[in-house]
């Protein structure tokens, strides 16, 4: 019976092979299955809370990098399999979801976040999980002891944000200026870097006050800016609540004869306060589409997103796709999708020219060396997303501390926040 079932199995497999010949049966499945060779890229971004809008544009821009990299045949012949959660903009749930996304969809690699504060615990994570981690928003995580040699920040540092705006309206403006700051880690940083840049220029810090997250009444704190009585007041802070802010200066006609600087800004918020983000509203951003004007780079990142998404990238969606691509192309330097270590060892002092200028990641703390934009909203006059003007763009290497600095958190360390 042995024999005869042999016979059978050997029939059985001569037939296949006579079909696939003769082209009446594919390859088997397992043999592609074979061939496909993957990789997995986790990220997470805030779909809801304040900061939804330039979550949801994080999202796109890693989508379209993911598929332009698949177009080509995605990294040393694996494509590119592309997951992603929504982190609220809550840390205790951004924690869960980097967990699900490397211990549950075993993801090789992991990014994205829009908060500093998450962003050093995803820092951690990656640390103690030797995944690759690249961070996607403004972040402290490349400084003193918080930096890992997995991690690595796409975005400017906040205190060169500070630097880059703070040396525009001080030598633009005047001295006097007042704060408006978001009261966590992100905004405090910005407040240090432009508390050291004012003893450094002359300014005059008339005082500040710290506003909790999705605030939407200003009107208390506007009382104190008034009596203060500054050449320009600061905003550290962003998203809807920035929002809310400008729309109650406006109101109270503080538009209309006071400077106001954004540390950082967003298109979307420009386009929804419309004419109160006028001539005397300045932002800042680490990316502005009309740089398309000035590199072949920005121009062919920005018509691509536009044509695919019906709108300009945000500055936020501009570090996903430049991180993104960064981490791929460390991978194919490296020339292994398996050895972490090796990967994030190539991708210290790499260069590039993506959608700005040559840039490069910095090798000793893995941060991406950037200019900073200022723009200058049209208020009234604006048209589409014809919304602002470029005003600046401040070099990289002007507003980032030096290695031996960012190491020992210098000089910013040794700024005392007011209470």
């Amino acid at each position: 019976m042995q024999h005869v079932k042999r016979l059978g199995q050997i029939g059985l497999a001569m037939l296949l092979v006579g079909l696939i010949s003769a082209g009446l049966l594919t390859a088997l499945p397992a043999t592609a299955s074979a061939q496909q060779k993957t990789i997995k890229y986790g990220t997470m971004h805030p779909l809801t809370g304040a900061y939804a809008v330039l979550g949801r544009d994080q999202m796109r821009a890693t989508e379209m990098a993911v598929e332009e990299w698949n177009a080509k045949g995605g990294v040393l012949g694996h494509k590119i399999i592309w997951v992603h959660r929504d982190d609220e903009l809550k840390g205790n749930v951004a924690i869960r979801r980097a967990k699900e996304l490397v211990e549950e969809e075993k993801c090789d690699f992991f990014g994205g976040t829009l908060s500093g504060s998450i962003s050093l615990a995803m820092n951690e994570f990656a640390c103690k999980t030797k995944t690759p981690y690249v961070a996607y928003c403004m972040s402290d995580m490349v400084l003193g002891s918080d930096q890992c040699e997995y991690g690595a920040a796409f975005m400017v540092v906040p205190y060169a944000a500070s630097l880059a705006v703070a040396q525009y309206a001080f030598k633009n403006v005047g001295k006097k200026w007042f704060a408006i700051t978001a009261d966590y880690r992100w905004g405090h940083s910005l407040l240090e870097g432009w508390l050291w840049q004012s003893q450094q220029m002359g300014g005059q810090f008339l005082g500040n006050v710290y506003v909790p997250l999705g605030t939407t009444d200003f009107s208390t704190y506007y009382a104190k800016v008034l009596a203060a009585k500054p050449d320009f007041i600061v905003m550290n802070n962003l998203g809807a609540d920035q929002t809310a802010a400008i729309k109650q200066a406006s109101e109270l006609g503080l538009t209309k004869n006071m400077k106001i600087f954004c540390t950082k800004t967003a298109q979307h918020t420009i386009k929804e306060l419309g004419s109160a983000y006028n001539e005397n509203v300045i932002g800042g951003m680490s990316f502005y589409y009309k740089l398309r004007d000035k590199y072949p780079g920005a121009k062919k990142f920005v018509d691509k997103f536009m044509k695919k998404y019906g709108a300009p990238p945000e500055q936020d969606g501009e570090c996903g796709y430049v991180a993104t691509n960064i981490l791929f192309m460390a991978i194919e330097k490296a020339g292994t999708v398996s050895d972490k270590k090796k990967i994030m060892e190539a991708m210290q002092d790499i260069k590039y020219q993506l959608t700005k200028g040559p840039e490069y990641v910095r090798g000793c703390d893995r941060q991406r060396v950037q200019s900073y934009v200022l723009v200058k909203g049209k208020g009234a006059k604006a048209k589409g997303w014809d919304l602002a003007d470029i005003v600046a763009e401040i070099p990289g290497d002007s507003i980032i501390m030096s290695c031996a600095d960012n190491a020992k958190k210098l000089p910013f360390i040794n700024i005392k926040l007011p209470k």
